[in-house]
């Protein structure tokens, strides 16, 4: 007669080997997005990818794959699952949120307790352009210097949607925190980390600005002036 400990015993391991083979599994499928670009079972992923975070992690690191990868993972799908919601709302009621470690670093901008570093478009380093598009497409503009900003941001202003740019563990993590506020967010990972002159993609940016700002435009009332046309 088998025992209630056995029994105990044998669900643990089968919990163990389940939680595996969905950690593995998962693995897989992020994989395929981020080398061959194909996404399958999208929700399954990022659901194992918010649950078992760390877990996910550490079963990467086992098959040698980079923990940076792992964030990827979570921003593509993120970007994936928001990206036509995104596209819905109009510029105004946007927000682009980028990391102060992009700047020059003979960057002259202040820094202001309430919004951020404000830019005085020196044009020593990208943030100039990006501020100067942002505004011509109606997009409110934040440099902020770390993620406490971000989420006094978001609360001040209750955006429908976001633009976040970040190296790729706090890009992942400030995304997954934001998309539990009903705000559709979006991300751009940095292409090199670091604390200052960072690197990234500016026609990424760009692209990922303009999304759906012909078709919100088109959407608009007649009569009605629109900042987002391009």
């Amino acid at each position: 007669m088998v025992s209630f400990y056995e029994i105990v015993g044998r669900l643990a391991v089968y919990s163990l080997v389940a939680l595996f083979a969905l950690l593995l599994v998962s693995l897989v499928l992020g994989l395929l997005l981020v080398k061959k670009k194909k996404l399958i079972l999208p929700r399954l992923l990022l659901f194992t990818m918010d649950a078992l975070y760390l877990q996910f992690k550490k079963v990467a690191r086992a098959f040698g794959v980079s923990e940076k990868l792992v964030d990827a993972i979570g921003i593509e799908v993120r970007n994936h699952l928001n990206r036509d919601k995104f596209a819905r709302v109009p510029p105004s009621e946007r927000i682009i949120v980028v990391p102060q470690c992009i700047r020059h670093i003979r960057c002259p901008a202040p820094l202001d307790a309430r919004h951020g570093i404000s830019c005085r478009d020196c044009g020593l380093c990208i943030i100039k352009d990006l501020k100067e598009e942002a505004e011509r497409l109606g997009y409110k503009f934040y440099i902020v210097p770390g993620g406490s900003f971000v989420k006094r941001i978001i609360k001040a202003k209750k955006p429908k949607a976001a633009l976040g740019v970040a190296c790729h563990r706090d890009l992942n993590m400030g995304m997954h925190e934001i998309s539990r506020k009903s705000c559709a967010v979006m991300g751009v990972p940095l292409m090199k980390d670091g604390c200052v002159e960072t690197e990234v993609n500016l026609d990424e940016i760009l692209r990922t600005m303009r999304l759906g700002i012909e078709e919100v435009a088109e959407r608009a009332p007649k009569g009605c002036s629109s900042s987002a046309k391009v």
